[in-house]
């Protein structure tokens, strides 16, 4: 366990704090810039394995903070169509950030794009806490927000988010990193095409151009979004050729329990040696394929993150949940507590 500086920000240090497994063959570096996770290395059969996607220095965080590397979304993760919604007879205009008009993750100065503060941690724990004012990003409340990064037992990484606010306000995050269970640290970083993936799914939620739900619920049989069983991620267009391109929110199958986790997501690496599950109490995980994915700065270990060198699965509510009121809502009032829990749990084979 250590904590350094990793760089400046606006003026504050941003921290970097480490955390490992008891056993110390599972370990995760935290930074306070974003809430982000920096690195998670979990045990192979061979030798330990960087399977998430970040910047050796802070700086490529900074310049590349739209793509949220590793860091949590909010204070509403996803989109809101035309960055305005209605609350109890009040119309809130928030930032949008999309080149159609919508928010996404918050706008450009979304949580992810924060210096949090670390507030505690221990060998296996460390949580960060950030304060959103009232009028953040357009949101209403004073926001008290809290994330938990643990990890437990030997290739399992927890995030427990809980949010309190002082004025009703809709709240809900996510994590934001790109997996890469090939790898992802070092030249030899390549894309995700050939790993097998399997979304506990049976719907999904059918977007419009802009990707802004319609609120129509489609079944995933016979599209290209059937992940029921598992399969390479690659799947060849009809019309161009080229690989199809995934950024989509599934309705997750098992129920959404509070206190009670149920498996979403399936991840195998392209030889079978390693298998990520992704366990939540969530209704939705947004699978983010990271096909336009084109960056200039060099990732860890020099790793070029590029043409889907890296896929998001974004445990989450549904997007624009708060225009559907038939989708699952969290609008938490003054005494409410916000949580979520997530676990990404890693098997060598």
């Amino acid at each position: 366990m250590a904590v350094k500086v990793f760089g400046s920000h606006e003026g504050r240090d941003v921290l970097a704090v480490d955390i490992q497994s008891p056993d110390g063959s599972t370990t995760a570096t935290i930074i306070t810039f974003g809430a982000a996770i920096h690195d998670l290395s979990v045990p192979t059969s061979t030798q330990p394995r960087s399977v998430i996607l970040g910047f050796d220095k802070l700086s490529g965080y900074v310049a590349n903070k739209q793509w949220h590397h590793g860091a949590v979304a909010g204070r509403v993760a996803n989109r809101i169509a035309r960055g305005q919604f209605i609350l109890d007879f009040t119309q809130y205009n928030i930032e949008t950030n999309e080149p159609t008009g919508h928010t996404c993750h918050g706008g450009n100065s979304g949580l992810g794009h924060r210096n949090w503060t670390l507030e505690k941690y221990d060998k296996s724990s460390a949580t960060v806490v950030y304060k959103s004012p009232d009028g953040d990003q357009g949101f209403p409340g004073n926001l008290q927000v809290s994330v938990t990064y643990s990890i437990p037992s030997t290739g399992v990484f927890r995030l427990d988010y809980k949010a309190q606010t002082d004025k009703k306000t809709p709240v809900s995050l996510t994590n934001h990193s790109f997996f890469n269970v090939d790898g992802a640290r070092g030249p030899a970083v390549h894309n995700n095409l050939q790993q097998k993936l399997t979304i506990d799914a049976d719907q999904y939620t059918a977007v419009d151009k802009d990707l802004i739900p319609t609120g129509e619920l489609a079944d995933v049989a016979g599209t290209p979004f059937d992940f029921r069983e598992s399969r390479s991620i690659e799947l060849l267009d009809d019309t161009s050729g080229s690989p199809f391109h995934y950024d989509l929110n599934y309705v997750l199958r098992s129920p959404s329990i509070p206190g009670k986790l149920h498996r979403g997501a399936e991840l195998i690496s392209s030889n079978g040696d390693l298998t990520m599950e992704c366990w939540t109490d969530q209704p939705g995980i947004q699978f983010f394929d990271g096909a336009p994915m084109d960056l200039k700065d060099r990732g860890l270990g020099g790793a070029m993150n590029g043409y889907r060198a890296g896929l998001c699965l974004e445990t989450q509510l549904w997007p624009d949940y708060i225009h559907h009121p038939s989708f699952p809502q969290s609008v938490i009032s003054p005494g409410d507590t916000y949580t979520h829990t997530t676990e990404y749990r890693f098997t060598k084979a």
